[in-house]
């Protein structure tokens, strides 16, 4: 009889202690507490929402001791709570990726601009070492003497300044013309002919001086260029946050193209698309130097007139709500392409479905 109480006493301990929940909804439960998991959430909502919904169908199941059904409803919980987290990792390593993209960017500008440095400081010393060399073979010690020495140092500082703006590249034959003048006032000097060397020097000087004349512009040009070129990809990276979009470097700056921002005759934005909209508002307030220019494109369904129009109509509507997000209109231009200019096949539903589009090139100043 004792024995008999003592196994209905265990029986219902073990049947109050419930199901144990399994690995993956511990594992789940786990992460989910962390601060990567509440950013998990924070990115992805809907995906997290969907892991929590059946985490309580399991949990629920646990209570019931159902255990297939806790195993199940789990397994599907931590699918969605994978799927989750994947994608945060991949928006994490995009991140670095990018961020190491630029780094690695600002590296080759730095080694670039070193080897600069570095060539100049060359170019200088060799031709310091030149001079040297030849003043030690300079008997005589007078005012002729020192006039050759100051006009050569004078020449050796305007080659300095020449090659500083890549004089040696962009005036190539006027900067080669002042080193030779150089080199002749340095050996006139060594022969003790101080008049023939200041004659020299003062010829070098003058052909530097032409030479960073005349490199000078190109040399702004080209850094310009390379300024603007840095500065369009900057705001091509600054536009993926614009999901759905496509975005291109193309000739003049940066173009973003987003498909069927409109009903199939409408004129007013897709409320699903405004949000893209306003991104790229914020993205054209922060990158003020650049212009918009706001194409609307149709397929080639219906009257070609009234395409074009629609077209016109969709531009100024994408024009007028950039403008209530605070972007200056003198910077924007608005204009209706109809269906002149397809990307794709009209021939299809797909086709047709690309060439319904919205294209915004970002044009930076000439």
């Amino acid at each position: 009889m004792r024995r008999q109480r003592l196994l209905v006493a265990l029986l219902l301990a073990v049947g109050c202690a419930g199901l144990k929940p399994t690995a993956e909804m511990s594992e789940y439960a786990k992460e989910y507490k962390t601060q990567e998991g509440q950013q998990t959430k924070l990115r992805y909502p809907e995906l997290v929402g969907n892991a929590e919904a059946w985490d309580a169908k399991a949990l629920t199941a646990q209570d019931d001791k159902e255990e297939e059904a806790m195993a199940y409803y789990g397994r599907v919980a931590w699918l969605w709570w994978e799927s989750a987290q994947l994608r945060s990792q991949a928006q994490d390593l995009d991140a670095e990726r990018k961020q190491l993209e630029k780094d690695t960017e600002q590296v080759k500008k730095e080694l670039a601009e070193a080897r600069k440095r570095e060539k100049l400081a060359k170019a200088t010393v060799d031709r310091m070492q030149q001079i040297i060399a030849i003043e030690s073979k300079v008997a005589a010690d007078n005012a002729e003497v020192t006039a050759a020495r100051e006009k050569i140092a004078d020449a050796l500082e305007a080659l300095r300044l020449a090659q500083a703006v890549d004089a040696d590249v962009h005036a190539k034959s006027t900067f080669a013309a002042a080193e030779a003048k150089l080199k002749l006032a340095t050996e006139a000097l060594g022969k003790n002919k101080p008049k023939d060397a200041t004659t020299f020097a003062i010829e070098a000087k003058a052909s530097a001086d032409a030479a960073k004349s005349e490199a000078e512009p190109k040399y702004t040009s080209v850094a310009a260029d390379q300024a603007k070129l840095n500065r369009q990809k900057s705001l091509f990276d600054a536009l993926a946050v614009v999901s759905g979009a496509e975005r291109a470097m193309v000739e003049g700056g940066v173009m973003i193209t987003i498909v069927e921002a409109f009903s199939t005759t409408g004129v007013a934005i897709d409320p699903a698309h405004t949000a893209s909209f306003d991104k790229i508002a914020e993205t054209a307030k922060n990158y003020g130097e650049f212009s918009l220019v706001i194409e609307g494109h149709t397929d080639n369904k219906g009257n070609k007139t009234k395409n074009l129009q629609l077209s016109e109509s969709r531009a100024k509507s994408v024009l007028s709500h950039l403008a209530t997000q605070g972007v200056s209109p003198s910077r924007m231009n608005a204009v209706g392409k109809g269906s002149a200019e397809p990307v794709a096949d009209n021939k299809t539903k797909e086709g047709r479905a690309k060439n319904r589009r919205i294209e915004i090139l970002f044009a930076s100043g000439q």
